[in-house]
C-alpha cells in the first residue's frame, strides 16, 4: 500500500511549509565596501562574517525558494544583540541594504526588491528555545524554528499554536499571524506572544509588550516585518491536550467524489470543533500527471472522537489509500502526511503562491477548479509539484479576541484559507503560472461566499501583488495607523521588503496607488 509520503509526493509538504521573512530592508543595488576590514572589527569574537570571496558562501545564504528571491553579498552570523545593532548601523550609515533571516522561508514576491544585501542570519546563534517554569512561557531567539519552540513547550507538558511545517521561523510566522492547527483552542501564534526584543533601523533596542511600547506592540503583531529585527520573543503556552496524543488520518481519493467532499465540508464548517484541522489538497498522483484529492485530517484528541468527523470521508467511494495514526504533538509536524511536510524543508526550488480565504465552498466551482488544475499539469509537467490547498482550522479562540487587539485584521476570515502553490524548476513557464494563478484567485474571490467581492489574504501566504487592505484590513484606520507607526519607528523605510505599508507595489480595492509619503 502506498504511504502518505509517497502518494503526496511532497506536495502537501510544500504547501504547508509556507514561508515568512524576519525583517526585510530597503533597496540599494551596490556594495562598495570592504566589509571584512570595516564591519568585521565591529563584531564580537563569536560572530562570523562571510562574503562572496568565501568559497563556501553559497551554503550560508540558502533559502527555501528561489522565485523572486533576495540576493546577498555578505552574511553576518551575529553572536549577540550588539552584533545585530552594529551590523544594522553599519548598513544604514553606508547605504547598504540589510535583511534579517529567521527560518529562510519568506517567499513573497516583494522580497525581490532586496538585492546585494547584508544578511543578518539569526538561525545560527539565535535559534534556541528556553522554557520558563515561573510563568510557563517559552523564550526563543529570532531565528528559532517552529520545531524548536514546539519541542521546548512539549517537554514541559505544554502546547501552543504553531505552523504545520517544522522548519518555518517561529517568530516570523507569528509576526504575520501564526495560523495553525490549534488556533481554535489557543488563538493565532501572535496571540500567544508575551513580549519581544526589537532592534530598529537606527540601532535602538526596545522591549515591546502589552506594557512597554504598546503602540509598536500592536503593529508588530500582524505587520511586524515593517518595523524592526526581532532578536528574541517570549510565547505563552497552554496545558497540553488530555492524553497528549493527536489523531492523524490520511485519505487519498481519485476525484470522483469531489462534490461530495466539499458538500460534507460545508455541512461541518458551522460547527467545526476547536481541535480539528483539515488540509484538502489537489495533488498530482506519484509517477503521473493525474490529479488526486489528499485529505490530511488532524484532531487534538483520541481516535474515537476524531471518527465523528472523519468517518464520512473515509467511507467515500474512490478511495486509493486510508491510514490512521496517533502522534504526540511534538512529533506531529514530522510524521503527519507520512513525514512529507518535514521532508520538503531542505529543498531550494522555484516556489510561488496565490491565495484567498473563503467562507464556503461551491462544489461546482471546485469541480471546475479541479479540471483546470489537471489541465495545468498536462500543459506544464515541469510544475507537477504544484498543488491547490485548502486549510480548514478551528476559529473559536481566534474570534474571541477583539479585532482591534492587534494589527492582524481578519479574525473572522480564517476558517478556510486557500493556497495555490507552484513548485517548479523551469523559470520559462512563469507566464503560464501567472495566467493560471490569477484566474484561480479571481474565481475564488467571485465564489468565496462572503457578502462582498473582496480579496482576503493570510499575509504569510501572500504573493505580493495584492492590495494592502486585503492583507491588513479594509477599515481605513488600520493602514493609517500602521503608517503612523512607520513614521515613528522606521522613518527612512529601511524595512520595506516584506509587504511594506509605504511602498507596496499594488493598488487598494478602489484601484488607487498604495504608495505612501513618509514626509
Amino acid at each position: 500500500m502506498l504511504s502518505p509520503q509517497t502518494v503526496a509526493s511532497g506536495l502537501l509538504a510544500a504547501s504547508l511549509c509556507v514561508p515568512v521573512a524576519a525583517a526585510p530592508p530597503f533597496f540599494n543595488p551596490f556594495m562598495r565596501h570592504n566589509l571584512a576590514a570595516t564591519l568585521g572589527p565591529q563584531l564580537s569574537s563569536g560572530a562570523a562574517l562571510y562574503t562572496k570571496s568565501n568559497s563556501d558562501f553559497a551554503k550560508h545564504d540558502e533559502r527555501w525558494t528561489q522565485w523572486n528571491a533576495p540576493t546577498f553579498s555578505a552574511v553576518v552570523e551575529p553572536a549577540s544583540e550588539k552584533d545585530i545593532v552594529a551590523t544594522i548601523q553599519y548598513a544604514t550609515s553606508n547605504g547598504i541594504p540589510f535583511f534579517a533571516q529567521g527560518g529562510g522561508h519568506g517567499y513573497s514576491g516583494t522580497l525581490g526588491i532586496i538585492q546585494k544585501a547584508i544578511m543578518i542570519k539569526l538561525q545560527t546563534n539565535f535559534g534556541s528555545a528556553l522554557y520558563n517554569a515561573h510563568d510557563k512561557s517559552v523564550s526563543v531567539g529570532g531565528g528559532a524554528k517552529y520545531s524548536v519552540l514546539a519541542e521546548a513547550a512539549y517537554a514541559a507538558g505544554r502546547e501552543l499554536t504553531v505552523g504545520s511545517c517544522p522548519c518555518v521561523g517561529a517568530v516570523g510566522g507569528a509576526l504575520s499571524g501564526g495560523h495553525g492547527r490549534l488556533q481554535g483552542k489557543h488563538g493565532l501564534g501572535l496571540d500567544a506572544l508575551k513580549s519581544m526584543r526589537v532592534v530598529l533601523a537606527n540601532g535602538t533596542a526596545l522591549d515591546v509588550s502589552a506594557e512597554k511600547n504598546v503602540d509598536l506592540w500592536w503593529g508588530m503583531r500582524g505587520a511586524g516585518q515593517n518595523y524592526g529585527v526581532v532578536v528574541s520573543a517570549t510565547f505563552n503556552t497552554f496545558p497540553e491536550t488530555p492524553g497528549a496524543m493527536h489523531y492523524d488520518g490520511e485519505l487519498i481519493l481519485d476525484g470522483t467524489q469531489l462534490e461530495e467532499v466539499f458538500e460534507i465540508l460545508n455541512e461541518m464548517v458551522p460547527t467545526w470543533p476547536a481541535g480539528l484541522a483539515f488540509d484538502v489538497l489537489f495533488a498530482a498522483f506519484p509517477g503521473s500527471l493525474d490529479p488526486v484529492i489528499v485529505l490530511s485530517m488532524i484532531y487534538a484528541g483520541p481516535k474515537r472522537e476524531a471518527a465523528k468527523y472523519t468517518h464520512r470521508f473515509a467511507a467515500l467511494k474512490g478511495s486509493l489509500m486510508f491510514s490512521e495514526n496517533m502522534y504526540t504533538w511534538a512529533d506531529l509536524p514530522f510524521k503527519a502526511a507520512g513525514g512529507s511536510i518535514a521532508a520538503s524543508c531542505g529543498t531550494t526550488k522555484l516556489r510561488s503562491t496565490y491565495s484567498n480565504n473563503v467562507r464556503t465552498f461551491d462544489p461546482k466551482i471546485q469541480r471546475d477548479a479541479w479540471n483546470k488544475y489537471g489541465e495545468f499539469l498536462q500543459a506544464y509537467p515541469n510544475a507537477n509539484g504544484t498543488g491547490v490547498l485548502w486549510e480548514i482550522f478551528g476559529t473559536q479562540r481566534v474570534s474571541e479576541i477583539p479585532a482591534n487587539a492587534s494589527s492582524y485584521a481578519f479574525r473572522d476570515r480564517v476558517t478556510m484559507i486557500g493556497l495555490l502553490q507552484f513548485d517548479y524548476t523551469d523559470p520559462s513557464i512563469l507566464p503560464g503560472i501567472e495566467a493560471y494563478g490569477k484566474a484561480w484567485r479571481q474565481q475564488s474571490i467571485e465564489n468565496s461566499g462572503w457578502d462582498d467581492d473582496k480579496l482576503y489574504v493570510y499575509p504569510n501566504y501572500a504573493r505580493g501583488d495584492e492590495p494592502l487592505d486585503s492583507l491588513f484590513g479594509y477599515e481605513h484606520w488600520r493602514i493609517e495607523k500602521l503608517r503612523m507607526l512607520k513614521k515613528e519607528y522606521d522613518p527612512t523605510d529601511a524595512f520595506r521588503g516584506y509587504h511594506d505599508v509605504w511602498s507596496h507595489p499594488g493598488k487598494d480595492h478602489h484601484g488607487h496607488s498604495e504608495r505612501g509619503d513618509l514626509k
